[in-house]
C-alpha cells in the first residue's frame, strides 16, 4: 500500500496539475504541497476531503488504506471501474496513452460495427408481399 504523500503526487501529475495549482485549489502556497509529498508535514481532515474531492477518491484510497479508489462503488460506480482505475493508475504515461488509443480504436470498431448493421438492415430485399402489391403480369 502507498502512503499518502505517494498518493497525492501521483494522483497530481495523473491530472496535470502542478503543486502550484493544486496549492491554489486548496487556498495555499505550493510549498504546502510540497511539503505534503515530502511527508514533512499531513494536512488537515478539512483539507484531506477537499483534496479527495479534486481527484475523486476516497480518502481510504487517499491514505493508503485500500488500492481501490472508491471502495464504496454504487450501483452507477462498478467494480469493474474501480478495478481498471486501479489497473491504470499503475501504468506508466507511456503506457496510460496506450491504453487511451486502444480504448478510441475499440470505440471506433463498434461505431462502424453499427453503422454496418444498420446499412445492411436498411438494404435487405422484402421477402413478403402484401396481395396488394403483388400484380400479376
Amino acid at each position: 500500500m502507498h502512503e499518502f504523500k505517494d498518493r497525492l503526487k501521483a494522483l497530481r501529475k495523473e491530472k496535470g496539475l502542478t503543486q502550484v495549482k493544486l496549492g491554489a485549489l486548496l487556498n495555499y502556497g505550493y510549498t504546502a504541497i510540497a511539503n505534503y509529498e515530502s511527508g514533512r508535514n499531513q494536512p488537515g481532515i478539512a483539507d484531506l476531503k477537499k483534496i479527495a474531492s479534486i481527484f475523486d477518491v476516497s480518502l481510504d484510497y487517499l491514505l493508503g488504506v485500500t488500492d481501490l479508489r472508491r471502495p464504496y462503488a454504487s450501483a452507477e460506480d462498478p467494480y469493474w471501474e474501480n478495478e481498471f482505475l486501479r489497473y491504470y493508475s499503475m501504468l506508466n504515461e507511456e503506457n496510460q496513452k496506450e491504453v487511451l488509443l486502444f480504448t478510441q480504436w475499440l470505440l471506433e470498431r463498434e461505431e462502424k460495427k453499427r453503422a454496418w448493421e444498420s446499412e445492411e438492415s436498411r438494404s435487405q430485399l422484402r421477402v413478403a408481399q402484401t396481395k396488394k402489391e403483388y400484380k400479376k403480369d
